[in-house]
């Protein structure tokens, strides 16, 4: 009979609900096994009878679901008279737990058996290196899966149009597991106050920021392993290329590299400057980025007119006639 089959009652299932969330859920332990386990866990010493009769099980039913969790190694029938009790959780857990790992170790190494029948199924042209994903909500939950298969690096283009929000809920957690992000903002990008706010709260949490005036395309880059860039730029994002590893993905990275290292820095809340007074090198940053004033007076906290002010004293020592050239100028002189 097959345990998953019954519920405690001896009654048919109910419909199926949200997935189990007790302690053995993760480690295969169906919800009416555990029920059983965690009964005999707190009262060992019990017959078959006794449980069924406790339970409201059938003796059959309990003498199944008491010999699946012997089988696992949860229970033991000992004793004299016989009777049931839990072995020791934090070895029997172990003992699951090793056996979850060395199935999910099993299942990663077939991983690339699964890709290659995925890719003997697409266009022999593409060779499954680069793949379109259509719709805003395909292209959402391709990023999303991409941002939780992160290991060690994510990289971004971050450039109008969005097909979602930032959301704290996923990066921040990655910059908490170690997961190095670097994100290029295109100036346009970061204008807004509530952009801005979500940019502050991203470095503070580690985000590497910097910001250009202009980037060339939207662009995510996950460990080397995967990128996914627009099929064409407009005004609304429709379709996505989704390139695996390969000679395109490496000339993505070098892009991006490029890129990254002529952009200035986007300065975090405790820049020592910023504690000292001194806003100047923040606001050498914002200028060569191409904000505007309102954009960088609310980045600064401090009116437009007080920036009006401080970027012509800027451009008077600077000797620079434009906002902008005062920021590429004090970037050459190795003042960002």
């Amino acid at each position: 009979m097959d345990p998953n089959a019954l519920s405690m009652n001896g009654t048919s299932p109910a419909p199926a609900g949200p997935a189990p969330d007790g302690p053995l859920a993760a480690l295969g332990v169906p919800e009416p096994e555990e029920r059983l386990y965690l009964h005999v866990l707190a009262r060992p010493g019990r017959t078959t009878e006794r449980i069924a009769a406790e339970l409201a099980l059938r003796d059959e039913q309990a003498a199944d679901l008491l010999d699946s969790l012997a089988a696992r190694g949860l229970l033991r029938w000992r004793g004299i008279p016989p009777s049931w009790s839990a072995v020791a959780p934090d070895v029997a857990v172990a003992a699951l737990l090793l056996r979850r790992e060395e199935e999910l170790c099993r299942a990663r190494g077939r991983v690339g058996e699964l890709m290659r029948t995925y890719q003997r199924a697409r266009r022999p042209s593409a060779e499954g290196l680069v793949e379109m994903v259509t719709g805003r909500a395909a292209i959402a939950d391709r990023w999303r899966g991409m941002q939780a298969g992160a290991r060690r690096d994510v990289l971004l283009f971050d450039k109008a149009p969005h097909i979602m929000r930032a959301d704290p809920g996923a990066e921040l957690p990655l910059l908490a597991r170690g997961v190095r992000m670097r994100v290029l903002y295109e100036a346009n990008a970061v204008r807004d106050p509530g952009r801005l706010a979500e940019l502050r709260e991203f470095v503070e949490a580690g985000e590497e920021a910097r910001v250009l005036p202009e980037l060339p395309c939207k662009l995510a880059v996950v460990d080397d392993r995967w990128a996914m860039l627009p099929v064409s730029s407009g005004a609304e994002l429709r379709g996505a290329l989704f390139v695996r590893s390969s000679s395109l993905l490496d000339a993505l990275v070098a892009m991006f590299e490029v890129y990254w290292d002529r952009a200035p820095r986007v300065p975090d809340a405790d820049d020592p400057g910023r504690a000292a007074g001194d806003r100047r090198r923040e606001l050498l940053t914002l200028l060569s980025a191409g904000l505007t004033d309102d954009s960088i007076a609310r980045h600064l906290g401090v009116s437009p007119r007080t920036v009006q002010r401080w970027v012509h004293e800027l451009m008077d020592v600077l000797g620079a006639r434009t906002r902008f050239q005062a920021g590429i100028q004090a970037a050459r002189a190795g003042l960002l």
